[in-house]
């Protein structure tokens, strides 16, 4: 409890003050891929926090969009995306760190453009966004190695600016998120009264949106061991009445890393032109050997396409 005092008190200490001039300084460096000093970090996590806690936690997205699966680490993709769909929002999935040999390059270049133009670059919540599971899985480690002993102040600091991170946007009648649909979850209006800066995240629903998986073998919920506990496999049945009960059209989530880079689950007619069944599901690090993977959906039509 020392520790942690200590720390949010020197990161309260950080917020606030800078100026204009150093924040577009720091901005420009994000966007090159360069790793920050310690301060210059720790100023900007200050004022994406700032923006971050003014989000929903459902964020409305209207007109051509690009749907981006994990990247952990991989800033090439996530350049990629940036530069080959520069005429559409887009919306990421969540899990920015961990695993990837790029893990602070590619959490900061992408928080860099949400601050720059947040209605365009939409960052939602994965699982690895939350020292639960960045202690352990490599956003840690490189933290230590690149800060020293300077390092637990921005592994606060980067979990709190995680924590405000919406958990799902709604596009022309798909629904986006991490992982998936929640038991006990009957209405969006649940995940948009989720509350802000909870890091677990402690509450039941907010965990297994960011962890549960689909599953075709069942129909309802079931206990996913796979992932541990708390976390759920969801099934066609309970898709499909969630979806009806919301006037919504189909899901997109990530969280997996399907062979070819994603994958269709559940058939059923969406009215969605390309959308084979009521779930796609996308991977966008090509880390894990497979073809880094987006969606794109242009309101009426939605394409697989690879990087």
């Amino acid at each position: 409890m020392k520790l942690l005092g200590e720390l949010l008190s020197r990161i309260r200490g950080s917020e606030g003050g800078e100026r204009k001039e150093d924040i577009e300084d720091i901005l420009k460096k994000a966007l090159r891929g360069e790793v920050l000093e310690f301060e210059e970090a720790m100023s900007f996590l200050g004022a994406v926090e700032a923006k971050l806690s003014r989000e929903p936690q459902v964020k409305r997205v209207r007109g051509k969009v690009v749907f981006i699966g994990d990247t952990h680490g991989d800033f090439n993709s996530s350049k990629e995306v940036l530069r080959k769909f520069k005429d559409h929002k887009l919306v990421f999935l969540g899990d920015y760190v961990d695993r990837g040999k790029k893990q602070i390059e590619n959490v900061n270049f992408l928080l860099a453009h949400y601050y720059i133009d947040r209605d365009r670059v939409i960052l939602l919540r994965g699982n690895h966004e939350s020292p639960v599971v960045n202690l352990n899985y490599g956003f840690m480690e490189t933290l230590y190695h690149t800060y020293g002993s300077e390092w637990p102040f921005l592994f606060m600091r980067y979990n709190e600016v995680f924590a405000n991170l919406p958990y799902a946007a709604e596009v022309s009648g798909l629904l986006a998120l991490h992982g998936g649909i929640a038991e006990g979850l009957e209405s969006v209006k649940q995940i948009r009264k989720l509350p802000k800066k909870d890091m677990i995240p402690s509450d039941k629903i907010a965990f297994q949106l960011l962890w549960n998986d689909p599953y075709e073998g069942i129909e309802g919920f079931g206990e996913n061991y796979s992932r541990g506990g708390g976390t759920k496999y969801y099934g066609r049945k309970a898709l499909e009445s969630f979806l009806k009960s919301n006037g919504l059209k189909g899901l997109v989530r990530a969280h997996e890393a399907y062979p070819e880079g994603y994958a269709w689950l559940f058939d059923g007619e969406t009215g969605i032109e390309g959308m084979e069944s009521i779930l796609l599901s996308v991977f966008t690090c090509r880390y894990y050997g497979i073809p880094p993977t987006v969606a794109v959906f242009d309101g009426k039509k939605v394409e697989v396409v690879r990087l």
